[in-house]
Formats: structure tokens, sequence, C-alpha cells
């Protein structure tokens, strides 16, 4: 459906374009009206070329930072304890770090559940080293980890917060008819289904998302840096552990992959836990319905925390000590009434 209304609106806008190309022509005359052409055709251009997968080849060969180049030792990927059967595997955000669920190991282990989670390409060490990555590195990163981590259990379930969400559901996409590595449930926390989607779901997250492709091409990131260790935080997300800034190149690539994603979602046919917080700041409320409408689940719940009393971004639900323990036990609940010890 989302497809069918974007057409109709390309081609709604494309009519209206040649109107407005044709009175002007006939009120301002033929100059006027190549000028205006010629602007309405590199605007065009622009645009297909910042929001399209036109030309690009995606480079999904990837590395891991040897241990001692982690800015924080809590950035380390978190490695399963082999004490249960059971698997939560959690993929964190962008660009975020393991340590985001070092907190939740503990409450995980004692319902007999193993915990892992990868650390993406690029991530945990300098900003610098994001550079050279992009949505198929983390993608291919976490499918491999995946495909190792998978078939040692009898249960395993994927976790992902904010675009590490997004990469578990493209797993999921990939992985839900593959009786080996199927998923038995998936769980998203704050997860985008798109970044700028005016057309299909009247979302824009930032209007220089539509430039990102060409500003990577110049500037590889804007206020790229560590946060301070001495901030003062609120509701516990001084610690967090990532890198601050923006970065062009890799919101190109994630806009390539998130639309591939969203068009797959019908793949996702685990039971599936969409949790969000109403005034979310960085990934827009609108997000979690446009997962749950997508979903070719026939099982999905939603979780929605409302967090209006605080400044925070109110994102990343495990990062916050007013939100951490009552997520993730509704998590393992809606994993548990599923999945059998």
């Amino acid at each position: 459906m989302a497809d069918r209304v974007s057409i109709r609106a390309r081609i709604a806008g494309l009519t209206a374009i040649t109107i407005a190309c044709g009175l002007a022509g006939y009120a301002l005359g033929p100059t006027t009206a190549a000028i205006a052409a010629a602007a309405v055709f590199v605007a065009v251009a622009i645009g297909l070329w910042n929001t399209t997968p036109i030309l690009f080849r995606p480079n999904p060969r990837y590395s891991t930072p040897s241990p001692d180049r982690l800015r924080w030792p809590e950035a380390a990927p978190i490695a399963p304890s082999g004490r249960n059967g059971r698997l939560l595997f959690c993929v964190h955000g962008f660009p975020s770090t393991p340590a985001d669920y070092r907190k939740v190991i503990a409450a995980s282990e004692a319902r007999g559940w193993d915990l892992a989670a990868p650390l993406l390409p690029g991530c945990g060490t300098l900003p610098r080293d994001l550079r050279g990555t992009e949505w198929s590195q983390y993608l291919a990163a976490i499918r491999d980890e995946w495909a190792a981590l998978r078939p040692r259990y009898e249960r395993a379930c994927l976790v992902g917060a904010s675009m590490g969400g997004s990469l578990a559901l493209a797993l999921a996409e990939e992985t839900c008819a593959d009786a080996a590595l199927a998923p038995d449930a998936i769980a998203t926390i704050g997860t985008p289904a798109v970044l700028n989607a005016w057309l299909r779901h009247g979302l824009v997250m930032n209007p220089l998302l539509y430039l990102a492709r060409t500003l990577g091409a110049f500037v590889p990131s804007i206020g790229a840096e560590l946060p301070d260790p001495e901030r003062r935080g609120e509701d516990g997300d001084e610690g967090w552990k990532g890198y601050l800034g923006v970065y062009p190149r890799q919101a190109y690539t994630m806009q390539i992959g998130l639309r591939a994603m969203e068009r797959r979602l019908g793949l996702v046919t685990c039971p599936a836990l969409v949790c969000h917080a109403r005034g979310d700041r960085m990934v827009d409320f609108r997000n979690a319905g446009v997962i749950e409408s997508g979903l070719g689940s026939s099982d999905i719940e939603a979780y929605v925390a409302n967090m209006d009393s605080f400044g925070h971004m109110r994102h990343n639900l495990v990062i916050y000590d007013s939100q951490r323990d009552r997520v993730w036990a509704r998590m393992l609940d809606f994993f548990e009434r599923r999945v059998a010890r």
C-alpha cells in the first residue's frame, strides 16, 4: 500500500511540475520556462542521487578492531556465558556500543537466557573509524555472528535498539524461512523503519538527509566527538558509550538499507514486540506503526513508554534507569510466553 501511495504521489508531483512549467512558459516566455525546467531537472537529479542507490555499490567487507583500541572496556562485544539453552542476540544502535546491554545481563541470566551483543564495525574506538563503514557492513557483521551462535541454542531471539532494531529486522527477513537460523521471536526498541519518507509516510527526520550522499563526498562527519566523561546526565543516560555527531555517508547508506528492509518486512513471520517511547526525540514514534503494519507476523505486541517528564532524548529505553528493568521484563515475558525452556 505504501509503495502504491508513493507512486501515485510521485505521478501527481510530476504532473504538477509539468503543468507549472507549461504555465511558466505561457506567462513568462520560453526563456524563463527553460530556466525553470532546468532548475526542476537539477532538483530532481539531486534528489534521486541522494535518496536512491543509483551507481552505489555496497561493500559488505568489514573489519573488527583489536581489544586494545576500544575507547571504553564496556564497549567490547558481549560473549554469551554458555550456561543456558536460550539466547538473546542483542544489536546496538548507531553509533553506540554493546555497553547498552551490560546492565541487563544479570536479569537475563537469572531467567535462563544467555546474552550476546556484537560490536558493529567502526564503533567503540574513535569516530574516524566510521568513515569507511556502511549499512551493508553492519548487517554482514551481525549476520556472521548470528550464523555462528544460532545453531548452539535450542531457542534464540533477536533484540535491537534504535538502528540495531532495523538491522535485527533485516536479519530476521533473511532467516525467518531458514529452519536452522530462524529466530524464535524479535523485539525492537526505538527502531526506525525510515529516516526521511515524506511521500510514503509523511516522516522527515532531518531535511539534510536528502543531501546526505552529496555531503558525505566532501564532509565525512559533522561535530564528531566522544562524549564528555564528566557530563551530567539524566535518568542514567550519562553512562552511554558511543560517538556524537552526524555522519552523512553512513546516513545515506542507512537510508538505502532501511528502504530495502521496509519493503521486506512481510518476511518477518516470527512473533514481534515493538517498543517505543511517545515523544522520542531521535526516532519519530510513528515508526512503530510503520513496522507493525509491515510485519508478516500474526503475533505482534507493542510496548509504549511515556517519558514526558524527562528532558533527555526518550529514545533507547535500555539506557534509562526509569525504563530499563520495566522494558526488559516486558520483553522477556513476551519471549517466554512463546519460547519453552
